[in-house]
């Protein structure tokens, strides 16, 4: 068959089943749109097959370890046994396959047609989808959405190679812990499996090639970051090359992920090949009819973000007015303590050349952390000066990655340190910290001493 041959209408055409691409295909249908979804490998993408979903299993699992530890200091028995790395996969294949389900399910139902085959650009309107080895579909689309996520980076001299030098992907499937592991990068990807691998009993060192890790986060979560790493007994070195070590069993290679594109063949639908992601509209538009979300185009690569996106695209492609408008986008690292951010950084704020105003509280100065053996972290809140909206959150402590929806609620709606510091929080919480941190910043604490200076 050749490109000229029969092809199939589709009304909007979805290259990509990720969060962004599944959910712009359910909010297109639900308006009246047929839309025929196109995935390469499964419903879900890297998010919920081998990336966000399974990663966080695992941290879950090994934070277990941790939980049991210091419920033996305050007086609970320890739990007896190595942990069973066989029985954890075969509960977490379990749970994918519940969610990979319900999402086929709601595709389903809203009428989407899903076709698995990988996808690239024969003309202007027109895709052919390798549905097989030998086999192929053409589609004529009037709207087409790119979603097809991103893809692991090697570093030079260290690529990847077999099952030793692996993506944090391959490092979910292992069965049995390495004798030795190197990680080797600063982002929060490489921190979680660090910190995890470490809990579940396994040597592992962490090759950070600058002096911090999480160097995009405010500098007083990179320090808690490393302060909790050490404390799980992860050998972290900071400004180490990024060099393969023949003394490590197994390497894993965690050096951020860039657009998938290469299997698209841009040029063919008249789209220029961007060096990175693509810049995008406020609709989500790349060319009247070509829409962009997700990984490939420019921002936080985070699958709230994509599934935001998802039902913005959606909406335009069902012809309501709708746009990206979100100030700030929170983003939750699974480790210990758990840490959490939204929004602008103290030195991204400073920088910006406004007044500010910063208001820290320790969590050790909470009931509810004293009644949890072994719990520190803090909230520290970023306002503009002259009691003016909340700027940046920063947490670090229990369910810090639940408590920044409060916050990234706050940006949103230009809440101020008065307002956070007037809303009642339940005691004993650790929600608390949000309000006692405003406090802070406001120069009136109570659990803790005034800042110096403080005349409120």
């Amino acid at each position: 068959m050749v490109a000229g041959d029969q092809s199939d209408p589709a009304d909007v055409l979805i290259i990509g089943a990720g969060p962004g691409g599944y959910v712009a295909a359910l909010r297109a249908a639900q308006l009246g749109r047929s839309v025929t979804l196109v995935e390469a490998e499964r419903v879900g993408g890297v998010c919920l097959n081998e990336g966000c979903i399974p990663s966080k299993q695992l941290g879950r699992f090994a934070a277990a370890i941790a939980s049991v530890e210091r419920l033996a200091i305050a007086g609970m028995p320890g739990l007896a046994g190595a942990p069973d790395l066989i029985a954890f996969h075969r509960h977490r294949k379990q749970a994918i396959a519940t969610l990979v389900q319900g999402v086929q399910q709601l595709l389903t139902a809203a009428g989407v047609v899903v076709v698995k085959g990988e996808a690239r650009f024969v003309g202007r309107t027109r895709v052919c989808v390798q549905v097989g080895e030998e086999s192929v579909r053409y589609f004529d689309f009037k709207d087409v959405v790119i979603a097809t996520g991103s893809e692991p980076v090697a570093l030079a001299g260290l690529p990847f190679a077999g099952d030793r030098v692996v993506t944090p992907s391959a490092a979910l499937d292992w069965d049995r812990l390495p004798a030795s592991l190197l990680v080797v990068g600063d982002d929060y990807v490489g921190l979680e499996l660090a910190v995890a691998y470490s809990r579940l009993g396994g040597k592992v060192t962490m090759a950070v090639p600058g002096d911090r890790l999480l160097p995009d986060f405010d500098a007083d979560l990179s320090a808690v970051a490393l302060r909790g790493a050490r404390i799980a007994r992860v050998d972290v070195r900071l400004n180490a090359a990024p060099a393969d070590n023949p003394a490590f069993e197994r390497v894993v290679v965690s050096a951020g992920r860039r657009p998938k594109l290469s299997v698209l063949d841009l040029a063919a639908a008249g789209l220029a090949r961007p060096a990175g992601p693509f810049n995008v509209d406020p609709q989500l538009r790349l060319d009247r009819h070509v829409f962009a979300i997700g990984d490939v185009t420019a921002g936080l690569s985070l699958a709230h973000r994509a599934m935001m996106q998802g039902r913005v695209v959606g909406e335009v492609l069902g012809g309501r007015p709708a746009a990206v408008d979100a100030t700030a986008f929170p983003r939750a690292v699974f480790v210990e303590p758990e840490i959490a951010s939204v929004g602008l950084t103290e030195a991204a704020a400073a920088a910006s050349g406004r007044e500010i105003s910063v208001g820290r509280f320790p969590l050790t100065a909470l009931g509810r952390a004293v009644i949890e053996p072994g719990t520190y972290g803090f909230a520290k809140l970023v306002f503009a000066g002259g009691g003016g909206p909340l700027l940046g959150a920063h947490l670090a402590g229990p369910r810090s990655t639940e408590l920044i929806a409060e916050m990234a609620l706050a940006i949103e709606m230009g809440a101020t340190a008065e307002d956070l510091a007037l809303t009642v929080h339940a005691h004993p919480t650790f929600a608390e910290a949000l309000m006692e941190a405003a406090e802070v910043s406001l120069g009136r604490p109570i659990h803790v001493r005034p800042p110096r200076g403080s005349a409120n």
